[in-house]
């Protein structure tokens, strides 16, 4: 078997258990010795196991960012959520969400 189809079947086994794209990208395809278009190749595969929301909201960050108009979006999840503790009739469930 060749080192990228090992290497391939290594970033599967990483990103099914749950280790991050950067923990791959950094302990694996990086360091692996690979040609560019291997690792690209290893990169994309590794990507293909990231949600697709995040992967469309790292992509239009990036193009924000490289068009030179940050993104509102970026900031959104970021939203503090407030509960109001001390009043009973107002559960968590009742209070809206921004």
């Amino acid at each position: 078997m060749s080192t990228l189809k090992q290497l391939q079947g290594d970033v599967a086994a990483r990103m099914r258990r749950g280790d991050t794209f950067a923990s791959v990208e950094a302990n694996v395809i990086d360091p692996s010795g690979l040609s560019d278009a291997e690792k690209a190749a290893l990169w994309l595969y590794a990507w293909s196991f990231v949600h697709w929301r995040r992967q469309r909201r790292e992509a239009m960050a990036h193009i924000d960012v490289l068009a030179g108009t940050p993104s509102p979006r970026r900031f959104a999840r970021k939203r503090l959520r407030l509960v109001e503790v001390s009043s009973p009739e107002r559960t968590p469930a009742s209070v809206s969400r921004a």
